[in-house]
């Protein structure tokens, strides 16, 4: 009564979570997208309004489906995911040994989830970034005044209170200034209080800029003694134009680094392809998994000597291949050790095409006979070694057989503990918060700081927990070794 059995039992409602897996995919990082781009570049209007609502009611929809799926089939191993992956992708028409598929799918959904966690990383940063740094009042009487056009006019402070400020005279100042606004009738003038942060100290007699509308002193005023700050919270942007000059592009720019960095180096991406008799096919069976290391050939410019052959020597965890006698490593997207445990012992076709490499890698397909298709990539050296010893044939392509593809991590969802969760569902509220409340503060930085650890807790239970798989499989894998 093993928790494989009870995955076994409940595979026709576990379909579900790759579908419930893609929408969160797809939805958390355009959620926090929206809710950056809007915090940093829209003021106080109907649109960041609906994009504010809209963002957190996909946050709290992929919040709560992942809760059920915790709930429900939470802290399973990658083993068994990986398992159950295997036996939903061999559920396909057009099975058999020996047949070669003559149409291969792409990997759009496992490049879209990789991409995704990629946006969602650094989107995170800076959103926090920008809610800790944000100043939410606009909501308040600077919006008031913006609807009754109010004007931005000189004027003297004439009392200050509760300033707080450096030692320096040209140190910055918060505090409460008073200034004298036109009456709507007589003579003189009606004092105002405003609350702001100045980028220098005041005194008595010294001149800020103050929005106020003409005649009408009983609505109030906001001021500062810099008139793009006055111009800010009237529009009731929530960040100031240099905080957003220095957020937006950083982010934008290590976002976009980093999805090329992955795109190039990491990203096992294809599209859909037809197999031809061009391409060339190999007899296989999966023997496991083991570090393969790969040294440069003998007279390249990569061996030229010591120094540049241990440079250009790669050590890499691979899936083992065997076929005709020869091991041919495997790489692909995925956690080997439970892999190797899912796919050892099948049997089925690696194939390739003698173009489409990606620098010193071959890209290829290991299509099980069981009717799965998991993609990849081969060392060139091993391909180009196997084809000297003639031991490949040109693929016979079926039009009849059909694959699917192997998702290992479609199951992604249930992998999470429930303490993880937990984190995740407390960076929500701090979040949902930052945004919801309209006011400024100290208490800013502090809610911004626990969503932040909150974050960083889920993602480190996350990795805990994907380690404590690996050391299980290990353990497993060793147990399960004859005594010397």
């Amino acid at each position: 009564m093993s928790g494989r059995w009870t995955l076994d039992k409940g595979v026709n409602e576990l379909r579900a979570f790759p579908r419930c897996g893609r929408f969160v995919t797809v939805a958390v990082p355009l959620a926090l997208m929206a809710l950056t781009a809007a915090w940093l570049f829209l003021g106080a209007t109907p649109a960041r309004t609906a994009l504010l609502w809209c963002s957190l009611v996909l946050l709290a929809a992929s919040l709560a489906i992942w809760s059920v799926a915790v709930s429900r089939y939470g802290d399973r191993s990658r083993s068994d995911t990986y398992q159950w992956a295997v036996r939903t992708a061999s559920v396909s028409p057009g099975c058999g040994e020996g047949a070669v598929p003559q149409r291969l799918s792409g990997t759009r959904w496992l490049s879209v989830r990789y991409g995704g966690t990629v946006v969602t990383a650094l989107t995170l940063v800076a959103l926090w970034v920008t809610l800790a740094a944000a100043d939410a009042r606009g909501t308040g009487t600077s919006a008031v005044l913006a609807q009754k056009g109010a004007v931005i006019e000189r004027r003297p402070i004439v009392k200050i209170e509760n300033q707080e400020a450096g030692s320096g005279p040209r140190s910055s100042a918060t505090a409460d200034y008073t200034v004298l606004l036109p009456p709507w009738a007589g003579e003189g003038g009606v004092p105002v209080t405003f609350r702001a942060d100045t980028n220098r100290r005041q005194g008595i007699g010294s001149e800020l800029f103050v929005a106020s509308v003409p005649e009408r002193p009983e609505l109030g005023a906001v001021g500062d003694d810099r008139l793009a700050e006055v111009e800010r919270q009237l529009a009731g942007r929530a960040v100031e134009f240099d905080a957003m000059l220095v957020i937006g592009p950083l982010w934008g720019l290590a976002t976009l680094a980093a999805l090329i960095g992955w795109w190039l180096t990491e990203s096992i991406r294809r599209p859909a392809r037809t197999v031809t008799p061009d391409w060339h096919s190999l007899r296989v069976a999966v023997a496991g998994t083991k570090e393969h290391t790969e040294t440069p050939p003998p007279g390249s410019p990569e061996a030229a000597d010591e120094k540049k052959r241990r440079e250009n020597t790669r050590r890499f965890q691979c899936l083992v291949l065997e076929g005709c006698g020869q091991e041919v490593p495997f790489q692909s997207q995925m956690g080997l050790e439970a892999a190797g445990e899912a796919l050892s012992g099948a049997h089925g076709w690696l194939l390739w095409h003698p173009l489409q490499r990606r620098r010193r890698d071959m890209l290829a397909e290991l299509v099980g006979d069981d009717g799965w298709q998991l993609p990849g990539t081969v060392p060139i050296q091993a391909v180009e070694r196997i084809a000297a010893e003639g031991l490949t044939e040109p693929a016979r392509p079926d039009p009849e057989r059909q694959v699917r593809m192997l998702d290992l991590g479609a199951g992604w969802l249930v992998t999470a503990s429930v303490p993880g969760v937990v984190g995740f569902a407390v960076a929500f509220g701090c979040l949902a918060t930052l945004l919801l409340v309209p006011d400024g503060g100290a208490w800013r930085w502090w809610a911004a700081l626990a969503g932040v650890l909150a974050t960083a807790v889920g993602f480190t239970v996350q990795a805990m927990g994907r380690i404590g798989d690996c050391d299980r499989n290990g353990d497993a894998a060793a147990s399960s070794q004859p005594a010397a």
